[in-house]
């Protein structure tokens, strides 16, 4: 039996919620600061003409380097506002209250037979060392941690009752900030299990110093269980509530659980509607807890205008109209308009989300478009719908059906074609920014059969396209990311001329192998021409170094071909292009100026440089 002589015992007043830790009398309401700690070792040290010279510094043998660093940023000699000592009676007092601080420090961290000591000496030149030496002791490890329901719950059985229910391990130290995180656990279960208002009533650690062993004990008032009563929605935008309810996280009748609230929070923020969702418990004298829902609604239309320019395919304006609300369930139609020198584009988007499941979009599309580029000459009519499931987190498919109508003049004449296309897509993506990524993974993969005609004739061809790129980045910004890219193609068809100019393969470009013109790595006709291809073979490599908060720059290495086969000659040379960037960083992303060189230039096809302009990275 331990003897009285040899336990220390706190007991906390009752708390509506949590309050810091008292695991003894000088560490009661303690929090150790850990703003503006120094490195291990490194000396505090000021000096004017009216106060001393001095330096602190911590001692002692066997110290953790996790707690050598909390005592030193603890140490307030020379530090803050207040000015520094100028007598040895201000030093010595000062050092005293910081000795006082570092013991607090031990005992939060369970060294209750641990002590921290002051000396001062006096060092050559009127310098004084303040010296804190610190004996720890052994450390004092949780022996117990009980949990009493003092209300006595109708479900108090299936209630965690003791630390280890809470994930507490055996052989722990009893460190204040665990037993406020074991705390914090238990009423977090709670209001995760039927019981969203519990308190803490009371909480005892008992300390024996000779054992060094702790015994805790959570006093818990956890209240009734209940259930989620109805969701009342208070919004005044033209939101549908059948909607809004379609997105809750749990029925009316299934017990309370403060992780789907939560969640139900989430998945209405996350449609974009809102710019304000809440979503509040209601009291009531029975075991129902209804739920008042409150909405504000953002926007829901939005115009934009967006510029490019490169060397070799001028200018560009894309303008855009997007209503994300278009029927009062986050229907979002979006229109688009191109003009540049090369494409004259007008096109429809349409996604009705959580379409017959929650997890699935019907997507919708329309175009009509003319095309002049080096490889053809083409109008087109183009219309798609699909659906689009989200598998996982960062994991979307979708399939569907298309029609297209393409009138196509290239360096082989006129050709008339009526397509159906079967398009099947997957795409997972797990980085950490759309315009400017600096870590993670990208990976798609497409793959179209289509079957129609080509000038009368049935034709029938597959394309496969995947493309995938990594990023790496080090630093705190951080200051240089590594990219890499990769893509490759391949056509199943008779001929090329099977299939329309803007479905066939090309390389060459901003977004391709940078320092060749636009679509012109590939076969060629006889004057130097792209025919475009049935396969194609590309891979990149850049490294973005940000010099500041808002530039940055890049240097990229491109290099790949394209090919008439319907696979890749991997024994034929590729085409290699090099180069550097600047980037502007905004809030929407990156501005993007690449200057390009080939490094294997052709005569009489590739320029000296390419010079490309957009928003956004290149990968």
């Amino acid at each position: 039996m331990r003897s009285a002589a040899r336990l220390c015992r706190h007991e906390l007043a009752p708390t509506a919620g949590l309050t810091l830790l008292s695991l003894l009398a000088a560490v009661s309401l303690f929090s150790p600061s850990r703003a503006a700690e120094p490195a291990a070792g490194e000396k505090v040290g000021i000096r004017t003409p009216t106060q001393l010279d001095f330096n602190a510094r911590v001692e002692g043998t066997k110290i953790p380097d996790d707690l050598r660093a909390l005592l030193e940023g603890n140490i307030q000699l020379g530090k803050g506002k207040a000015p520094s000592p100028s007598t040895l009676g201000q030093l010595r007092r000062r050092a005293a209250e910081d000795a006082d601080r570092l013991n607090d420090v031990l005992r939060s961290e369970a060294y209750y037979n641990g002590r921290v000591e002051v000396a001062i000496q006096e060092a050559q030149g009127g310098r004084f060392d303040v010296i804190f030496q610190v004996a720890l002791g052994p450390r004092t490890m949780i022996h117990s941690f009980e949990i009493v329901y003092a209300d006595r719950p109708s479900d108090m059985a299936a209630l965690p009752q003791d630390g280890a229910a809470l994930g507490l391990k055996p052989g722990r130290a009893a460190r204040a900030q665990r037993v406020i995180d074991l705390t914090a656990a238990a009423l977090t279960f709670l209001e995760n299990h039927g019981h969203p208002r519990p308190k803490l009533a009371d909480r005892k650690v008992v300390i024996d110093l000779g054992a060094h062993e702790a015994d805790v004990t959570l006093t818990i008032e956890a209240g009734s269980p209940e259930r989620f009563g109805e969701i009342a929605v208070a919004n005044d935008g033209r939101t549908k509530d059948a909607y809004v309810l379609s997105l809750a996280k749990f029925k009316p009748g299934e017990t309370y659980d403060r992780r789907k609230a939560e969640a139900t929070v989430t998945a209405l923020r996350q449609t974009g509607l809102f710019e304000q969702v809440t979503l509040d418990a209601v009291d009531t004298p029975d075991d129902t807890v209804p739920q008042k829902l409150t909405l504000k609604e953002r926007p829901y239309r939005s115009i934009g205008v967006g510029a490019r320019w490169s060397s070799d395919q001028g200018p560009g304006v894309t303008t855009f109209w997007e209503h994300r609300n278009l029927f009062g369930a986050a229907e979002k139609l979006h229109l688009d308009l191109i003009i540049a020198q090369e494409e004259q584009l007008v096109g429809a988007h349409f996604n009705k989300p959580r379409f017959l499941r929650d997890d699935q979009n019907l997507l919708a599309d329309f175009e009509i478009a003319h095309e002049i580029t080096d490889a053809y000459r083409e109008n087109r009519i183009k219309t798609a719908v699909a659906l689009a499931r989200k598998l996982r987190e960062n994991l979307d498919v979708s399939g569907g059906l298309s029609f297209e109508i393409e009138r196509t003049t290239d360096s082989t004449g006129y050709h008339a074609y009526e397509l159906f296309g079967v398009p099947l897509t997957g795409r997972y993506d797990g980085s950490d920014n759309l315009l400017d990524p600096t870590d993670g993974l990208r990976l798609g993969v497409a793959v179209t059969p289509y079957g129609g005609t080509s000038d009368g004739t049935p034709t029938t061809f597959v394309k496969l396209e995947t493309t995938g790129s990594t990023y790496w980045s080090f630093g705190k910004r951080p200051d240089l990311t590594l990219a890499l890219r990769g893509r490759y193609g391949s056509m199943l068809a008779q001929q090329t001329g099977d299939v329309p100019g803007s479905i066939r393969f090309y390389a060459g470009g901003g977004g391709s192998i940078r320092g060749y013109g636009y679509q012109l790595v590939g076969p060629l006709d006889q004057n130097n021409k792209p025919l475009g291809a049935r396969s194609v073979l590309e891979a990149s490599a850049e490294a973005r170094y940000r010099i500041t908060r808002d530039i940055g720059v890049v240097a990229f290495l491109d290099g790949g071909n394209a090919y008439s086969t319907a696979t890749p000659k991997f024994g034929d040379p590729l085409q290699w292009g090099a180069g550097l960037g600047l980037r502007y960083y905004t809030p929407i992303g990156p501005i993007r100026a690449d200057v390009g060189i080939p490094l294997n230039r052709r005569h009489g096809v590739d320029d000296a440089f390419q010079v490309y302009f957009s928003l956004g990275q290149a990968f």
